[in-house]
């Protein structure tokens, strides 16, 4: 089900000021979802401590956000054709900002739980849309600059949260790095309603409910068996069920959207072969990126014993590092192959956590901080080419149906990668208890070294995903490009 806007008739009036006026009234959204998906890192320790709980169900912070955010993403095609583009991102907005207060103002452990799950699911639209939005502003020969920009500005949430967040968490409480997200969720809200016309949806469509339930509760059933097949046992018939639950709402999912006539996923586009890889590329990075996020932030404090604040200086440079990587890269990718950028991110993350994986008990701030900023300037390469060269696979047609399962992957791989690197650090903290003295940073280690090789394994589809004619729109009109774009996906 496609976010369908009438982009055509838009191309003859696109300017220069346009462009910008779009991009001022997108990005303070996308800095408010950043705080929510990249800030409270730096708070993990200080919850588990405030709530006495353990790092199986603190995970459920992140997890359950990331993915609630997912779940909606199939619909937005049809929360579009009711509400409009502009109006159904300024909700989601809306509605990330008051929920990410509630969280800040949770009394226990399932309410923050709760609120995180709402977070996303409100929220959902917001990357999306943006996304789409911002990139069809742009005309074609710049849109790598408007996916580093994009990148960018979300890089100022896991800045801010991590280094006034560190603070604020160690001068106050775990509570207020929730509310760093409000004047940015303000101006998201009201910025786009003065300076984007409201948009009138083209086509009316219905949604498909069978659909979009079974997909529902095969995500659902699929990550609680991942996040609690470490507390019930994997053999348990509770985490069986939830498997092969899993495994048969996928089935049934497959089935109908074949024979519906408005379908929540358009499957042929999983017959383009350039897209399918680059989707593969973003599922492993993502996955592996989230896991490794969680994993620092904890080891920082629980392991290494950095106080918040000295917590918050390191993780804070690679942030801002990040932002400034992802939009060189972005307008990198309108000159160069997209997925030579993106191999190049790869192998440096891949880099990054084997350095990790040889750290010492005394490790100093300098060289966590330099590990970091080596570790977040890759994904910001890897996040504004992987962007771009999804985008490329696609004619403008599919464009936002893209964009919507781009979303999708990723929401999918970073709940993914939290549950999985979770479950994988409990059992190596058990593995190690009895045999090390320092059996917690060695765990943590063996944890980063595999998130390592999941990265190098990543570099053959990204390779694979390159298409035959290179991105060169600079010497065409933008109706020649979006010609040229159409026909060279078609002959892939």
């Amino acid at each position: 089900m496609k976010l369908h806007t009438n982009t055509s008739s838009l191309l003859p009036q696109r300017s220069s000021q346009d462009k910008w006026w779009v991009a001022t009234a997108i990005l303070p959204g996308q800095l408010t979802m950043a705080f929510g998906m990249f800030g409270g890192g730096v708070a993990l320790p200080n919850i588990m401590t405030a709530f006495g709980t353990d790092v199986q169900t603190v995970q459920w912070v992140m997890t359950g956000y990331l993915a609630a955010r997912v779940i909606p993403m199939p619909a937005m095609g049809w929360l579009v054709s009711q509400l409009g583009q502009r109006n159904l991102y300024v909700l989601g907005v809306l509605g990330t900002t008051v929920s990410t207060a509630l969280c800040g103002l949770a009394w226990n452990m399932e309410s923050l739980i709760v609120c995180r799950i709402v977070q996303g699911v409100v929220g959902a639209s917001v990357m999306t849309i943006g996304m789409v939005m911002l990139y069809e502003a742009f005309p074609p020969e710049q849109r790598g600059l408007a996916m580093g920009l994009f990148i960018m500005v979300a890089s100022l949430g896991p800045t801010l949260g991590q280094s006034v967040g560190g603070y604020l968490v160690q001068q106050f409480s775990w509570r207020a790095i929730f509310f760093l997200a409000l004047p940015s969720g303000v101006l998201g809200t009201v910025l786009p309603l003065t300076r984007i016309p409201r948009d009138v949806p083209v086509i009316e469509k219905t949604i498909d409910v069978p659909g979009l339930g079974t997909m529902s509760l095969c995500l659902v059933a699929l990550l609680l068996a991942l996040s609690q097949g470490q507390q019930y046992g994997w053999g348990s018939p509770y985490i069986l069920g939830l498997l092969a639950l899993s495994g048969v709402l996928l089935g049934l999912f497959l089935m109908m959207e074949r024979r519906v006539t408005h379908p929540v996923v358009h499957l042929r586009l999983y017959r383009n072969r350039p897209f399918v890889l680059a989707s593969v590329v973003v599922f492993l990075y993502n996955a592996g990126f989230m896991g490794a996020n969680v994993l620092v932030a904890l080891m920082v404090q629980v392991v290494l014993e950095f106080t918040p604040m000295q917590a918050g200086l390191i993780l804070a440079p690679g942030a801002l590092v990040m932002g400034i990587i992802g939009l060189i890269a972005g307008r990198l990718s309108d000159r160069l192959a997209p997925h030579r950028l993106v191999c190049a991110g790869l192998a440096l993350f891949a880099l990054d956590m084997y350095c990790f994986s040889r750290l010492s008990q005394s490790v100093s701030i300098g060289t966590m901080t330099l590990l970091v900023i080596l570790q977040r300037g890759a994904f910001g390469m890897l996040f504004s080419a992987s962007d771009t060269a999804v985008m490329h696979t696609l004619p403008a047609a599919d464009r936002s149906m893209g964009s919507g399962l781009h979303n999708m992957h990723r929401g999918i791989a970073m709940a993914f990668g939290v549950a999985l690197c979770s479950l994988l650090l409990d059992k190596r903290l058990a593995h190690y208890h009895l045999l090390l003295a320092h059996a917690r940073l060695v765990a943590y280690q063996d944890c980063l070294l595999v998130i390592g090789i999941g990265f190098l394994v990543a570099l053959l589809p990204a390779w694979w995903s390159r298409t035959r004619a290179p991105y060169t729109p600079q010497h065409l009109p933008v109706s020649q490009v979006e010609s040229a774009q159409i026909d060279r996906i078609g002959e892939e």
